[in-house]
């Protein structure tokens, strides 16, 4: 999963969180948070949880369809 860098640090900012902060609340290393902020690829597990962690219809917003070559299941 790869997401749109610029709206996880908005949304981070919004809800005056850190990357440390999101990746103890979903129970992963903070390098992967780290790794999405940085426009890299998360691994599977890790999509999961912020999926179910933030929920579907926030998670939607955040990925980044075009990058991963899927089209937005919720459009």
């Amino acid at each position: 999963m790869i997401v749109k860098k610029e709206l996880l640090q908005a949304y981070l900012d919004k809800h005056e969180m850190t990357a440390a902060t999101l990746a103890r609340e979903m129970g992963i290393d903070e390098k992967e948070i780290q790794t999405l902020l940085n426009g890299g690829a998360a691994s599977e597990a890790t999509a999961r949880r912020f999926i179910y962690h933030l929920g579907a219809d926030e998670a939607v917003k955040l990925i980044d369809w075009a990058a991963i070559g899927k089209q937005n299941p919720l459009s």
